[in-house]
């Protein structure tokens, strides 16, 4: 122990004596200039005025002092900034400090450990590092330390330490990573304000408030020219209330950091100085402009966001909508993909006959052969019409044009049934818009894009801004952009000789490199006009226009596939003065059908098969439910009757209703389908025009329209107009004779019938009836003598008159026979036997 005592006492000297050989030097110097010094320059004084203590300038003090820097010093605490510990936090969204470690105990064991300052066994005075204060917001910290020396000697002493730390990191150049610059450190002469306010952040202009007399700018420019570069240094004007401030313009914001946290309430010349960052620009310029010039600000915003959706998401719509028709992402068009499918998944007859649809093949039947070469060989040749395909619901029209277009490398398929199946509009655009490949799409701005142009409209007093997006200008954006890629994928030279034959008729032909037609890209537009939509009609509208565009410029063939004839009068009007391209699908043969029946339910209950399959017929979709039937052991009968009896309830529901209010809805009168029931269930097929000219119709196929629009009949063509009218689907004719075979409600409906009749009948004789009254009026009543013509009756009026008189004969005969009709019927239907 005593021998640990005697090293350190011998360690404590020898620096007693070094301290005192060095504060003998600064004492001679400061002796020798004290003539022309009395007091410490403030501007040469890197130490705070209240921590450095006064020197006597006599010289016996002097002398004294220098004897007096023993063990018996006072302990003095001073502190000093280190800047480049962290990265200067510019603003809420900085998240550059998160990536730095803040652990307070690393700092410590960095700074004792002699990587940032001289280890304390080095440093003079008896350097010892008490605490540290990191200051993150501003990318540095405080390190508090303590020292001992003499009082009038606490300047020197803090200069020495000064100038030990920045030797140290001078000779080490510590650079840290987020800046490259190296760190520095500052002895503080003032009393820093340390804060953690959240909005305030550094920055590289500084208010130096003045408590007391004005400083001059020299004086200001000695104390912070040490810190960094300083780009200028203003006063403020001559202000009638204080305080007073200066403003100081560093060229870096650590610089302007370093210099708050070391100067702030240092006191010069009977001034204290309170330093605070002062924004460079005043929060908000922009957004004050815009809220103060609405009428500039707002079309200004809608013309940018428009600029902005034209010049960066079109052109990627564009690419996204070009990979959806070449299949670009599409894993099965690559032919690793088609090999595998090929050489693994179809040799698994397991999987295969699990996955197996028994009516997959539909499109494959022979008697569809002749309908897929024409459709092939339109397909061939360049653009310049529609092509048609029409049938009945539930013929395969969307599996046969699939089976067509299968092997064509450019196509794009809109499938306007699911679509429609959309109950807001922005499911509706994102529908479609997924379906052509279109993206990004942004559907919640339609729903936004009518409040904000109310909104600022209500605030500028203009009505519209331009914000407004109905889904019927996304739905025209969206097709534009599909036909700007259509484009882009023709062979230029079909556009080419399109544009060619369009202008020069009549001149030599120009030469053209070929090219093939097969290339040119298909678009297929399923369901087209299937559904009443009256909501959004504009879909319709919207696709017939593209598809002229399409085709009237040679870009791409287009293919509607329907089972409503109506379409071809719609077309019309988009594409006038040309004739279309048909192709007619219709239900399988019943020898097809029969086959087709027995080789899916082979050992079920076959018996008496091909009678019941005639009456169900060829569609689809029947013979898909009544083979699912029989496999899962009903017997064909059986399975009939309750496919009949199924649609013996969808047809009085939807041709007649099911009570009167839902009977106003249709748009047909009872008796008006009644009658073309009854006619289907005595003939296959009924004549249009009979139909159309009859009684219950007076020349108006409005209502005939609307049954097929309803699927309840199916309009064939001829000639590219309607001609013969037929059930909606084969199993319609048994339904619409189960539903004739009931006798009260067919007595009902004959009550029906006779009374329209009956009230027909009447107008007619009432007309009659006036007419010959008005020609009545011409005679004189005494004399019974025409009034013209001398007296006589013209030959002519005699025989309008003898032909009014016969069909009044006539109407009043039927007439009779229909009140009889109606009396018996009324008897039939109160009593219920019929």
């Amino acid at each position: 122990m005593f021998n640990v005592l005697k090293n350190q006492s011998s360690i404590r000297n020898k620096l007693i004596i070094r301290n005192n050989a060095y504060i003998t030097s600064r004492l001679s110097f400061k002796w020798l200039n004290y003539s022309r010094v009395n007091t410490f320059s403030t501007h040469n004084n890197p130490l705070c005025a209240s921590e450095v203590g006064s020197i006597s300038p006599e010289v016996g003090s002097i002398s004294s002092e220098v004897g007096s820097i023993s063990t018996d010093s006072p302990l003095h605490y001073g502190k000093f900034y280190f800047d480049n510990i962290y990265p200067i936090k510019i603003g809420s969204f900085d998240i550059r400090h998160r990536f730095v470690r803040s652990n307070r105990s690393i700092l410590e064991y960095k700074i004792k450990s002699g990587k940032w300052i001289p280890q304390e066994s080095t440093m003079p005075y008896e350097f010892k590092v008490e605490s540290i204060e990191p200051r993150k917001k501003e990318g540095g910290m405080f390190v508090n330390f303590s020292f001992r020396s003499d009082p009038k000697l606490k300047e020197s002493a803090l200069e020495e330490i000064e100038t030990h730390i920045k030797d140290h990191l001078t000779e080490n150049k510590l650079v840290p990573w987020f800046n490259f610059q190296p760190n520095k450190a500052y002895i503080v002469e003032g009393e820093p304000f340390i804060e953690d306010l959240v909005q305030r952040y550094p920055a590289s202009r500084l208010r130096v408030e003045f408590k007391g007399p004005d400083i001059q700018i020299e004086s200001l420019f000695y104390t912070f020219r040490k810190y960094g570069l300083i780009r200028d240094i203003t006063l403020q004007e001559s202000a009638k209330e204080p305080p007073r401030f200066a403003m100081i313009i560093y060229s870096s914001m650590r610089s302007a950091a370093s210099a708050r946290n070391c100067v702030h309430g240092k006191i010069i010349n009977s001034t204290k100085l309170n330093i605070f960052y002062e924004q460079p620009l005043k929060s908000n310029l922009i957004y004050n402009w815009m809220v103060a010039h609405p009428r500039i600000s707002v079309p200004l915003i809608a013309a940018i966001v428009a600029g902005v959706s034209y010049i960066i998401f079109d052109p990627i719509r564009v690419f996204f909508i070009e990979s959806k028709i070449t299949q670009r992402f599409n894993p099965q068009e690559y032919r690793i993909y088609q090999w595998l499918k090929r050489q693994a998944f179809e040799r698994i007859l397991y999987w295969n006959k699990l996955s197996y649809d028994p009516l997959a093949d539909i499109s494959t039947w022979k008697e569809r052969e002749q309908e897929e070469q024409k459709l092939r060989n339109w397909l061939k040749e360049p653009p310049e019409t529609f092509i048609i395909l029409m049938g009945p619901p539930g013929t395969g029209k969307s599996r046969f044009i699939e089976k067509v277009t299968q092997d064509k490398k450019n196509k794009i398929v809109i499938k306007c049934d699911e679509i429609l199946n959309s109950h807001t509009e922005n499911e509706f655009i994102l529908k479609l818009a997924k379906q052509v490949g279109y993206f990004p799409v942004f559907s919640i701005l339609i729903s936004m894009s009518n409040l904000i142009d109310g909104l600022a409209g209500a605030m500028i007093g203009n009505k519209t801004l331009g914000f407004t997006s109905s889904s019927d200008s996304e739905i025209k954006k969206i097709l534009d952009t599909l036909a700007i890629a259509l484009h882009d994928l023709a062979p230029p030279n079909s556009i080419t000789r399109k544009h060619q034959k369009k202008s020069n008729k009549s001149a030599e032909p120009q030469f053209i490199e070929s090219y093939d037609p097969a290339n040119i890209p298909i678009v297929v537009i399923d369901s087209f006009m299937t559904k009443d939509t009256t909501e959004r009609d504009e879909i319709w509208n919207h696709l017939a226009k593209l598809a002229a565009l399409l085709v009237d410029n040679g870009v791409a063939h287009v293919v509607f596939v329907s089972s409503n004839v109506g379409i071809v009068k719609s077309l019309s009007k988009v594409f006038p003065n040309r004739t279309f391209n048909y192709c007619n699908l219709t239900d399988a043969p019943t020898e097809r059908a029969v086959n087709l029946v027995k080789t899916n339910v082979d050992g079920h209950n076959i018996e008496e098969l091909e009678e019941q399959v005639k009456v169900l017929g060829g569609r689809v979709t029947d013979l898909r439910v009544f083979i699912n039937k029989i496999r899962s052991g009903q017997t064909p009968q059986d399975a009939l009757n309750d496919l009949i009896t199924k649609a013996n309830i969808e047809i009085r529901k939807i041709g007649f209703g099911d009570d009167t209010d839902d009977a106003k809805t249709i748009p047909w009168k009872g008796i008006q389908f009644w009658k073309v029931m009854k006619e289907l269930v005595q003939n296959d097929h009924v004549s249009y025009d009979a139909i159309k000219f009859s009684a219950f119709f007076n020349g108006d196929d409005t209502a005939i329209r609307a049954m097929e629009e309803a699927e309840l009949i199916t309009i064939l063509q001829l000639s590219g107009r309607p001609d013969q009218i037929q059930p909606g689907k084969p199993l319609y004719k048994a339904a619409f004779a189960q539903i004739r075979s009931d006798s009260l409600f067919a007595a009902t409906m004959e009550l029906q019938t006779a009374q329209f009749m009956l009230s027909f009948e009447t107008a007619k004789i009432t007309k009659c009836e006036e007419e010959l009254e008005k020609l009545g009026q011409l005679f004189v009543k005494q004399e019974g003598k025409w009034l013209l013509g001398g007296g006589h009756v013209p030959a002519s009026v005699d025989e309008r008159v003898k032909f009014l008189l016969a069909r009044l004969q006539k109407h009043h005969t039927s007439a009779e026979k229909w009140q009889m009709e109606v009396d018996r019927l009324k008897k039939a239907v109160i009593s219920g036997s019929v």
